[in-house]
């Protein structure tokens, strides 16, 4: 395995290339200029129609010569990506931007410190709760922007004004991440992940694939972004799997009248990740658990579970074989009285916001970050950035590609059918790195469950002090 990961790293830097620069704003004229310059037959009036049709295009983005932006971004797995797009997008307008990226840390704590040094970046990728905070005060009004009504009034996040004020990054969901090649190598049968309808189920099968050879079926993470962030919210996300009950569940959360102890989907979640922690490959040292290590396991077949998301496909690809089929399933769980829908959906939504900065960019500046995000949303080779490059599900309704792997494929699918428990906007900016460390110490064995549960309801009290 450790042969692959070096071979992978290698390959990855050996593809590395450069992008030319070719500003076209119309979804034809790409095709329309290869044609022209393939086929001598092409009239000349076709050569003068397609001349002036990327005349036309060219135009459409702004001339930002003298112009130099930041982006802060959130999304480490997609550094190299965001880099050279900015790069692509420099050389049709002029401008300069600087995409930084952070890998540690709560993007609320690096949003919060940019501005306390009045050095905020002009394009801020923040988690929702991050730009719901700010934005009103802080962000710039998107609502006129065109791809608004294409997708971004919806997944955007909106002030209480009534003005959109962050472009939706991407479509994200959580769930299990799941190896079926490996799982029917392992059981030599074909197996279908919606046999899977509740803990039970999962544990069965959990047990048939040792019973065959697979040792430590399952792969957990130890970081506290995707233990709180990711696993505990959906506690939150699926009491009924509305919105509204949700931020009523973390008000009275606030105000200590939960008993999580007693609570139908704390109960069951934690029941799963109890199963979770048995069958762990990272079991003997569950805090020492390494992140490319267990993509690399699920993707070569040492694991069949993983709890994550779409999202991990930058890593899991650096080490899949061709004709593995992976996807994405709920996390089964026992106990669904209260909400019979968390065996057939997933939690997700637009998992990062990008809002413009008025505070510390003047106009220039937050007019080049619009171009940017007008080209991310409306240009071919914007659209190819999020799809192809950077491998995620668009938010906007006129991007109809397919995902381009197969775990954004399986969200897209999910989020087709109406099967996605939407994520609120207002969770604590502290949420995932506050109660992620007492989730990791019960990870450890260092607190029992009924003191993991006390702890967190001291979280949320303390919040309302």
């Amino acid at each position: 395995m450790k042969t692959k990961k070096l071979l992978a790293i290698l390959i990855t830097m050996g593809m590395i290339t450069g992008m030319t620069a070719c500003g076209q704003n119309n979804s034809n004229s790409t095709d329309e200029n290869a044609k022209s310059e393939d086929t001598t037959e092409n009239s000349s009036t076709d050569s003068t129609e397609n001349q002036e049709t990327t005349e036309s295009t060219d135009s459409a983005r702004g001339d930002f010569s003298d112009v130099s932006i930041t982006m802060l971004n959130t999304k480490s797995e997609i550094e190299s990506q965001l880099e050279a797009a900015a790069e692509k997008w420099s050389e049709e307008t002029g401008a300069k931007l600087e995409v930084y990226t952070i890998g540690s840390g709560t993007p609320s704590q690096e949003i919060s410190a940019r501005y306390a040094a009045k050095n905020a970046p002009t394009l801020i990728m923040g988690d929702p709760q991050d730009v719901a905070s700010i934005c009103e005060e802080k962000g710039v009004d998107l609502s006129d922007e065109s791809w608004a009504a294409n997708g971004g009034t919806q997944y955007g996040i909106s002030g209480t004004d009534g003005n959109l004020y962050s472009f939706p990054f991407c479509i994200e969901g959580r769930g299990m991440v799941y190896n079926k090649t490996a799982i029917e190598d392992t059981l030599g049968e074909d197996w279908d992940p919606s046999s899977v309808t509740n803990m039970d189920d999962f544990e069965a099968l959990l047990e048939k694939l040792v019973e065959n050879g697979m040792e430590s079926p399952v792969a957990l993470n130890q970081e506290d972004w995707s233990n709180a962030g990711h696993y505990f919210t959906q506690v939150y996300e699926e009491q009924d799997g509305t919105l509204a009950t949700t931020e009523k569940f973390m008000e009275d959360l606030k105000a200590g009248s939960v008993d999580l102890m007693s609570n139908e989907r704390f109960t069951s979640l934690m029941d799963t990740y109890d199963l979770l922690m048995k069958y762990n490959i990272n079991k003997a040292d569950p805090l020492a658990a390494d992140y490319d290590e267990n993509a690399a396991d699920l993707a070569e077949g040492d694991v069949a579970f993983w709890f994550n998301g779409n999202w991990a496909w930058a890593e899991i690809s650096d080490y899949i074989e061709d004709g593995t089929e992976i996807g994405i399933m709920p996390v089964p769980q026992n106990s669904t009285e209260g909400d019979a829908n968390v065996n057939d959906y997933i939690c997700g939504g637009a998992t990062k916001q990008v809002m413009i900065d008025k505070e510390c960019n003047d106009e220039e500046q937050q007019a080049a970050a619009k171009d940017f995000l007008d080209w991310l949303a409306n240009t071919d080779e914007g659209n190819s950035v999020l799809i192809d490059d950077c491998s995620l599900v668009p938010a906007f309704s006129n991007i109809t590609a397919e995902a381009t792997n197969m775990l954004g494929q399986s969200v897209q699918q999910f989020t087709v059918d109406g099967k996605l428990f939407d994520q609120p906007s207002n969770y604590p900016g502290d949420h995932w790195s506050e109660v992620g460390a007492i989730m990791q110490k019960y990870l450890g064995g260092q607190i029992d469950r009924a003191e993991f549960a006390k702890e967190v309801q001291d979280y949320w009290t303390g919040i309302a002090e």
